[in-house]
Formats: structure tokens, C-alpha cells, sequence
């Protein structure tokens, strides 16, 4: 009986979380959506110039073979 009404004051708590003034639960996803959105964009749009970035660096250190000191 006595863990029964412990798991029931978790769950109240966890729902007294989710309900906020400030906004709904929905607000919050479309948030979270929109940044993650973002990164994916940001990731996108980074990943061909790092990659580049990269290769240059590696053609540069295979090629540092040919240096004399």
C-alpha cells in the first residue's frame, strides 16, 4: 500500500512537470522540432566543407613525404 501511493506521488509529480504556465507540452515539441531542424540543416550545410577541409589536410600529409629537411 505504501509503495502504491509513492509510485501515485511520482506520477503526479511527473505530471505537475509537464504542465507549466508558460506554455503546453505541443509548444515545446514544436520547439524542440525547429531546433533539431536546424542542426539538421546546419549539418548539412557544414558536412561538404568539412569533409573538404579534411581531404585537404590529408592530400597536404600524403604529400609530405616529398619534404626534405
Amino acid at each position: 500500500m505504501l509503495k502504491r501511493k509513492k509510485v501515485e506521488r511520482a506520477i503526479n509529480k511527473v505530471k505537475e512537470f509537464h504542465r507549466n504556465e508558460d506554455g503546453s507540452i505541443v509548444e515545446k515539441g514544436i520547439i524542440i522540432a525547429l531546433f533539431a531542424a536546424l542542426a539538421v540543416g546546419g549539418f548539412l550545410y557544414l558536412a561538404p566543407k568539412v569533409k573538404a577541409l579534411f581531404n585537404k589536410a590529408g592530400t597536404e600529409l600524403d604529400n609530405a613525404d616529398n619534404y626534405t629537411y
